[in-house]
């Protein structure tokens, strides 16, 4: 007698008897298609471009940036400069204050001086200096005390203490092109005009003559600063 189940269907075609023909048909055509390959690369590429992305600067970005610092930082030099060679040709307006704090350490020590006892020896002094000094004119009867170099915005002044009527007085000289009057009320004395400041019990005369510009300074009256202004010899 055979041991072999009649239910056992090992042989070649493992089938199920029960099987329609169609399903059959379904199932081979299904096992067909798990050999076929796949193109995904056009999946892959839709699913990149959903993804956002913070683009990275190139290498020629990189490189620019620096290059713009640098000529940012030229051009702001340039700038610079050329503010600084205008304000430099300009002439420059000393004020009322200014002049007075000048006359008050002139005559109580503050500044450094060079004593001399003439206006020729004054412009000795100053020459060694400033050999492009444009020379202090002379007086008739000076009492020349001290002189000095002094600086009024980056413009070179030319400043002699001298003693008239008793009364300390300074004398500052500059070239014309380097300095200029302030607005200010103005003064007739034989033909010359003078603009005449104060500051507090400080009085100053100024005007231009031969190319040069004049400031007097004093606790005298301004009219006998001008006075003493008439008696300059350029």
């Amino acid at each position: 007698m055979s041991n072999v189940d009649d239910n056992d269907h090992t042989g070649p075609d493992n089938s199920d008897a029960s099987e329609s023909p169609a399903d059959r048909a379904t199932a081979a055509r299904l096992a067909k298609l798990r050999n076929l390959p796949v193109d995904t690369s056009r999946l892959e590429q839709a699913i990149q471009l959903q993804i956002p992305r913070t683009p990275r600067p190139s290498l020629k970005l990189k490189w620019f940036r620096p290059a713009r610092a640098i000529a940012a930082g030229l051009a702001i030099t340039a700038t610079l400069m050329l503010v600084l060679l205008m304000s430099s040709s300009r002439p420059a307006m000393a004020s009322a204050a200014q002049m007075a704090q000048m006359h008050d350490e002139m005559i109580s020590g503050k500044t450094p001086v060079m004593q001399v006892d003439s206006i020729t020896a004054a412009n000795k002094a100053l020459n060694a200096q400033w050999p492009a000094s444009p020379g202090v004119p002379s007086l008739p009867s000076d009492h020349v005390m001290a002189c000095c170099m002094k600086s009024v915005k980056n413009k070179m002044v030319a400043c002699v203490l001298l003693k008239s009527e008793g009364e300390p007085v300074t004398l500052t000289v500059a070239n014309a092109s380097d300095m200029k009057s302030p607005s200010s009320p103005t003064a007739v004395r034989e033909g010359v005009t003078y603009h005449v400041q104060s500051f507090g019990a400080v009085n100053m005369v100024m005007t231009e003559r031969d190319e040069r510009w004049v400031c007097l300074i004093g606790r005298l009256p301004a009219n006998q600063l001008m006075n003493l202004a008439t008696q300059l010899r350029f």
